[in-house]
């Protein structure tokens, strides 16, 4: 199913992180990015282009559709591929090529992002900041900025080394590739420059705050290997006061939107016509989605850790399983690979829940930032620090929540090995484990993805070396731009 692309940049987008209101944070049109430089002109404009931005980054990209969790969680050990996309089977048994159409997509929509926060970040400053209310023109440039951030790091830590394009006005017709450090350390200017004039939370929902920058800057030094920064951040996030756990785990992904845990988070919603096709894809034909072979299922570790841990209130809310008769799942649906008619119960993923029509529009939000996040984060930041019994409570913490028996180690791998496994537990599919796996070794990556097997216990064999930890530069990227060069390998 490669077609399944929300439509917008034609109405309002509400996204959010507070639960204290519900209204859409603009009533505005935004505009086409091809009479942007006609279109700004009072600060209305300026605020319906930066619609037009989150739109484009959070809505209208499939990246943030899906790929995010095949790229995250099927390249790792979370879920299969599934369905019957032979670019998302590339993505996750690494036999990709430049050829891919999911990295294709993923590097051209990320620019597409990239594009529409740059315009804002053009045009913004031209307009005199007499027509805009205190601060306002600085924060709508901050959000600009975190837009932009979220996106080029997804870029970096997809393709690593990659074009850094800053601005709509003389751009290079043909951009080489910037080194990653460069990359990263573009990503921290933006995050502490739009940390600086974003507030806590605004009246309504659907701005990047100073805790959505905040918790991105954590993630982005942890995976620098900067701990310490990250350290500083993710207190900054815990210590704000803005945030809380969520006292039932369930709760998260019930359909509940914009918690206390909640960070940033993407607002989906039958009114505005911007519904998350997640249900359609993940979710099997019972529950009224559209059939077809579903993607990105868990795997069998997967579901076996949560049995090993007696974690079933995790278990139970972000994995449904379906009963499989002669005829294929129950619902209707084809059986999808790798499992086959004689598999008694096929997973699928279960963080979205709602459904709102036959062809599967689904209202549950996609949480990308929250708070068990960072606090186990921070357990990580100690512990590379060397502080792995302040470490230690912190993953108990969580583990708490769902009625889980407290970690008792205290070497400092083995602290490391246990806050690796609780992040899986509690933010599987939401597309975290690759770059998970990656801070902990990329010899340990490879080890593990090497000892993969399917269902039925047969090993997949899959060809992962060094240079396949990053997806290919798209084939058409290079040939139309003859100053991109390929990533090692492929």
């Amino acid at each position: 199913m490669n077609n399944h692309k929300i439509l917008t940049l034609a109405i309002i987008v509400a996204m959010g992180l507070s639960s204290a209101c519900k209204k859409d944070f603009l009533n505005k049109q935004p505009i086409s990015q091809g009479t942007a430089g006609n279109y700004y002109k009072t600060a209305s404009d300026a605020e319906g282009g930066l619609v037009g931005a989150y739109s484009q980054a959070f809505l209208s990209d499939q990246y943030w559709v899906w790929d995010y969790i095949s790229n995250g969680d099927a390249r790792a050990d979370n879920c299969y591929a599934g369905g019957d996309n032979p670019d998302n089977f590339g993505i996750a048994n690494f036999t990709a090529t430049p050829l891919n159409g999911n990295s294709t997509r993923d590097w051209q929509g990320l620019y597409q992002d990239i594009f529409a926060a740059n315009t804002v970040l053009d045009y913004v400053p031209k307009i005199p900041a007499a027509g805009f209310a205190a601060g306002r023109q600085a924060q709508i440039l901050g959000e600009a900025k975190f837009i932009r951030a979220i996106s080029y790091f997804q870029l970096v830590t997809t393709f690593g080394d990659v074009p850094l394009i800053l601005s709509t006005v003389n751009v290079a017709p043909k951009p080489a590739r910037t080194a990653a450090t460069a990359v990263y350390a573009q990503i921290e200017n933006d995050l502490t420059t739009a940390e600086a004039v974003l507030p806590v939370s605004f009246p309504n929902v659907g701005h990047a705050t100073k805790g959505s920058v905040q918790a991105l800057l954590a993630k982005v030094y942890a995976q620098e290997g900067k701990y310490q920064q990250c350290l500083d951040y993710c207190n900054k996030v815990i210590n704000s006061g803005q945030y809380s756990l969520v006292a039932n785990f369930a709760n998260l992904f019930d359909g509940t939107k914009n918690t206390t845990e909640s960070i940033f988070e993407i607002q989906h919603s039958a009114a505005s016509g911007f519904t998350t096709y997640n249900t359609s894809l993940f979710l099997p034909a019972v529950f009224g989605t559209y059939s077809f072979k579903k993607f990105d299922l868990p795997t069998s570790n997967l579901i076996a850790l949560y049995n090993a841990q007696g974690d079933n209130i995790r278990l139970n809310s972000s994995v449904y399983q379906a009963t499989v008769t002669s005829d294929g799942l129950a619902g209707g649906d084809p059986i999808p690979a790798p499992y086959t008619t004689a598999s008694a119960t096929v997973p699928f993923l279960y963080k979205w829940k709602t459904n709102i029509s036959q062809f599967g529009g689904g209202t549950d939000n996609t949480v990308l930032l929250r708070l068990a996040d960072i606090i186990l984060l921070k357990a990580e930041a100690l512990n590379q620090l060397g502080q792995s019994a302040e470490a230690v409570p912190l993953v108990n913490q969580i583990r708490a929540r769902v009625k889980l028996a407290p970690i008792t180690v205290t070497a400092q791998a083995d602290v490391a090995l246990a806050i690796l496994t609780e992040r899986r537990m509690e933010l599987a599919f939401e597309g975290n484990r690759w770059n998970d796996l990656l801070r902990f070794g990329a010899q340990y990556t490879i080890s593990l993805i090497k000892s993969q097997v399917d269902p039925y216990g047969k090993a997949f064999n899959y060809p992962i070396t060094q240079s396949r930890l990053i997806l290919p530069v798209p084939y058409n990227e290079i040939q139309l731009d003859g100053n991109l060069t390929q990533n090692a390998g492929y």
